[in-house]
């Protein structure tokens, strides 16, 4: 009767073991996928590019340039320019990676506090009078263009992480990242 009662306790065992080695494949996978933000926009090429250059925009969005500068004073911000989610939960070691949905250039950039971006004038209407540090060490291969990805480096920190445009200072996300 006792030699039973090990056999069943080796047989709970190994079934444990067979569950949790699930669970590890499982939480391996979702460490290789990396969460997807999407950087979106609406600018209307034909009268943000009269405005501020050819090629500004690339896409035949719905938002004129009229209508974007009215907004953004009405507002201090634009609502068709976001980063959705606008919040999400990260594993520990996960990467992010955001793709630009939209026709402006945009950037996904890791800021301590939210703030400003490189555009005054976009920092004033939208009341975000104090550049994020960080934003004012962009490199060029920071912009995310159009159709393109941009992925982090793994994430490293248990905590809140914030990331925002720093073009368009409104555009937003944050991140709980859990181990």
């Amino acid at each position: 009767m006792q030699h039973r009662g090990r056999h069943i306790a080796f047989i709970a065992v190994a079934v444990a073991a067979g569950a949790l080695a699930g669970c590890d494949d499982d939480f391996v996978n979702v460490l290789r996928s990396p969460v997807r933000v999407s950087m979106r926009d609406q600018c209307d090429s034909a009268s943000f590019n009269a405005a501020l250059g050819p090629g500004t925009c690339t896409r035949a969005g719905s938002v004129t340039f009229a209508e974007f500068n009215n907004e953004l004073n009405a507002t201090r911000r634009v609502a068709s320019w976001v980063f959705e989610p606008g919040a999400f939960t990260v594993r520990l070691g996960q990467a992010i990676t955001a793709q630009n949905d939209g026709g402006e250039v945009h950037t996904f950039t890791k800021v301590a506090n939210f703030g400003g971006g490189v555009v005054p004038e976009l920092n004033t209407a939208s009341g975000n009078l104090v550049m994020a540090p960080e934003c004012a060490l962009l490199t060029p291969s920071d912009n995310v263009v159009p159709g393109s990805t941009f992925t982090t480096n793994v994430t490293t920190n248990v905590g809140i992480e914030h990331y925002q445009c720093c073009i368009h200072p409104w555009m937003r996300a944050t991140a709980n990242v859990i181990p």
